[in-house]
């Protein structure tokens, strides 16, 4: 078998990709951006067995709090295509000292899915039901692989200590007048300079360092853009300044179009403001009952009087945070 980098026939590769498609979560055929996407340029494979391609595969080295880590993805129909496409994945994350390799796997792809663990990967995380094909809901699998015992000398992270970077001490925010609204693109540059203060970026998944971007500049705006993000602001009307966002992230795949991410971030002198929430509930609304009930919410009461197709009770419910 030969490997070559994927730009040695990108379009081979992309007809190659769209016969098996549903390994990477599409059910359309993808086209140039989306093989970026999944197989980014400078960093993907092609393993040929003669002149035909035998897998696709990409490799990643982690970056800032994930540089002990590496992640790697595979499109193949040949168990010997993905032992292979493994096997270098794994000698190429001894080589820049990774301590774990990590993949994923539709819960659909059940033989990819039993001989990643044949070869020694680990089901670490599933996510429940995040994944749908055929009116059917299947999991979503977080793979890995410890590398430790393919070290003579294990690799030292000193860096990584757990409690090495404590948290700065902050003067809260005095009577802040808190409201929420929609995000607008002038946001970005505020966001991301209470984003990069210590006490913030210590608790994302990139870098603990005052001054480093939890994200590629222009990324986020991008995604934004694009309509892969949807993110609202909680802003101090005293200051004009948004002080925490909440957004929701969706993923390209096609089968994962009914679920999302969750990402919140708050500036370090208003964490700790809020002690409670609450809101009301029109009785009858079950599905919005059970969502809240399921996030932790309690009853604190009935109010009746309100007209909704008849005379109904509105029902305050409330969750501690404190």
């Amino acid at each position: 078998m030969k490997i070559v980098p994927l730009e040695h026939d990108p379009l081979l590769a992309r007809n190659y990709l769209n016969d098996r498609s549903l390994q990477i979560g599409h059910i359309l055929p993808v086209g140039d951006s989306l093989l970026r996407e999944h197989f980014a340029i400078g960093s993907s494979f092609l393993l040929l067995k003669g002149k035909a391609i035998d897998a696709i595969f990409s490799y990643q080295a982690g970056k800032d709090k994930h540089v002990p880590t590496a992640r790697f993805r595979v499109v193949t129909d040949s168990l010997l295509g993905l032992k292979e496409a493994t096997r270098v994945v794994e000698e190429t994350a001894v080589a820049g000292e990774k301590l774990v390799v990590t993949t994923t796997v539709f819960g659909y792809d059940r033989k990819r899915l039993q001989a990643l663990k044949a070869l020694g990967y680990t089901v670490g995380a599933s996510l429940p039901g995040t994944v749908s094909l055929d009116g059917r809901r299947f999991d979503h699998n977080i793979l890995f692989k410890d590398l430790s015992a393919a070290y003579k000398v294990r690799p030292r992270r000193s860096y990584a200590k757990p409690g090495l970077y404590k948290p700065v001490e902050m003067e809260k925010a005095k009577t802040p007048k808190l409201k929420v609204r929609g995000y607008k693109r002038e946001d970005r540059p505020l966001l991301d300079k209470f984003l990069t203060q210590h006490n913030v970026i210590r608790g994302i998944a990139s870098g603990v360092f005052e001054g480093l971007y939890p994200w590629p500049l222009g990324d986020y705006q991008q995604r934004v853009d694009s309509g892969h993000v949807f993110p609202i602001v909680c802003e101090d009307e005293l200051i004009r300044e948004p002080v925490g966002i909440v957004d929701l992230s969706r993923s390209s795949a096609e089968v994962m179009q009914h679920s999302m991410g969750l990402g919140i971030a708050v500036r370090a002198e208003y964490q700790g403001h809020l002690a409670r929430i609450w809101l009301g509930v029109f009785d009858g609304n079950t599905p919005a009952l059970q969502l809240y009930r399921k996030a932790g919410f309690e009853e604190s009461g009935r109010v009746p009087g309100w007209l909704q197709e008849g005379y109904v009770d509105e029902i305050f419910i409330s969750l501690k945070l404190e």
